[in-house]
């Protein structure tokens, strides 16, 4: 029999005709989708909290305020005036005499003070880290994913 020829199947027969069958096959393929867990991935975030010394500049401000009589006639008011670091508030009074006289009473000085320390104070600082995690099929140990990093 040639290999390009098809296989016949002879069947004995009474008759006097003879008479040739052919087996004839069809394969049927039946497609379908199984979901099978190959592994699994995982990401934890862990937040680190360690306290740290931080260098920094304080400023402070303070305000000294001192009165210095200076009981003296004067024809007109004054302003307010700096003189350096210190602001004068002139403070007037009218004074009984035989006339009315204007006198300064007193002077108010107010000097702003400026300083500068360089401290260190210790805070809080926290930092996050992320974990990948890999494992192989449903049971499997978790590994660390080195991919990630």
């Amino acid at each position: 029999m040639n290999p390009d020829e098809t296989p016949r199947h002879v069947s004995p027969s009474t008759d006097s005709s003879d008479e040739v069958r052919l087996a004839a096959v069809q394969e049927e393929l039946a497609v379908g989708v199984r979901k099978t867990e190959t592994g699994s991935v995982r990401v934890r975030k862990v937040v680190h909290e360690e306290m740290q010394p931080v260098s920094m500049r304080l400023s402070t401000e303070q305000v000294e305020v001192s009165r210095v009589p200076v009981n003296r006639a004067v024809d007109e008011r004054t302003e307010p005036r700096h003189e350096g670091d210190t602001l004068i508030i002139p403070v007037f009074e009218y004074v009984p005499v035989v006339r009315m006289q204007l006198t300064l009473k007193e002077e108010v000085h107010v000097r702003t003070i400026h300083t500068q320390e360089d401290v260190v104070r210790q805070v809080l600082l926290n930092s996050e880290e992320l974990i990948v995690e890999r494992r192989d099929g449903p049971d499997g140990e978790w590994k660390p994913d080195r991919s990630s990093e």
